[in-house]
């Protein structure tokens, strides 16, 4: 896939886990989007949960492509939840207010 970023799937307990590790920035976000969303469309799981605790860095693309994600799991009728935020990931979505429009919890099992 791409070189300094993964996106890895598991399904667990009728949820889809995206494990997302590496920079998500402008460089990789079409593809990180590209890759979720073709699995979210054929995944028959309700719940989506994008594992976060591998990145340690979100710039504004980035968070576009989450944005456009949340959309895209309304449009299915799924739930997108976001999982595991370090600290300075969390902050960027606490001064963009993104964390009034996501649910966020620590670990995927809490989703």
């Amino acid at each position: 896939m791409m070189n300094d970023i993964s996106v890895k799937f598991e399904e667990a307990k009728a949820m889809l886990i995206c494990r997302v590790e590496g920079d998500f920035d402008a460089y990789h976000s079409a593809d990180i989007k590209k890759t979720i969303k073709e699995k979210l469309e054929k995944s028959s799981n309700a719940k989506i949960v994008i594992d976060m605790s591998n990145v340690p860095y979100i710039d504004s693309a980035g968070l576009g492509t989450m944005v456009s994600l949340l959309k895209d799991t309304r449009t299915l009728g799924k739930e997108l939840v976001l999982a595991g935020l370090r600290q300075n990931v969390k902050r960027i979505f606490e001064m963009t207010r993104l964390d009034k429009v996501f649910k966020i919890v620590d670990v995927p099992e809490e989703a």
